[in-house]
């Protein structure tokens, strides 16, 4: 199928440039991650720190079911979606983002810029109990609207943000 039929006007490379903006511009999302006993989809509202190459980091308290769930399987997806609440939101650009998850030793990594994205987190912050993990972006699935959506790899990605 032509690359500019399947993926809508400007093919894969504009799709991609678009779920770049659109997972810039989340600040939370719909994580989902398997439940170890049996592997059933579980999924959660978290707050998220987009990075430029499509990356999101997360930070999550050791009590949370889905700080449990992607310690036991790092796979997980977050559904980005800046519409999800309006009537027309299946007409709206959302994005989901398949990888894994892993914690980040560095906690000073994203601090200041987790701060900056989630003034809130400042009650929380430097509580023991929490940690920052990192969702690598395997591949994207980007639903731009109508006729308009297809799977990005993450080298498709790489390519729009070093643009």
């Amino acid at each position: 199928m032509n690359e500019t039929k399947s993926h809508g006007e400007g093919g894969r490379a504009a799709l991609a440039g678009e779920a770049l903006e659109l997972i810039a511009a989340s600040s939370h999302g719909v994580l989902c991650s398997l439940l170890p006993e049996g592997g059933e989809p579980y999924g959660s509202l978290v707050d998220i720190l987009p990075l430029p190459d499509g990356d999101a980091v997360m930070f999550l308290s050791g009590l949370a079911e889905h700080r449990k769930n992607l310690e036991a399987d790092p796979r997980g997806s977050l559904l980005l979606g800046p519409a999800i609440g309006s009537a027309a939101a299946l007409t709206q650009p959302r994005a989901t983002i398949v990888g894994r998850a892993e914690r980040v030793e560095d906690r000073a990594e994203f601090r200041d810029l987790y701060l900056a994205a989630h003034p809130g987190s400042a009650a929380f912050i430097d509580f023991p109990d929490f940690a920052f993990y990192r969702l690598s972006a395997d591949r994207v699935r980007y639903i731009a609207g109508f006729g308009r959506m297809g799977w990005i790899q993450k080298d498709a990605l790489a390519v729009q943000d070093s643009e």
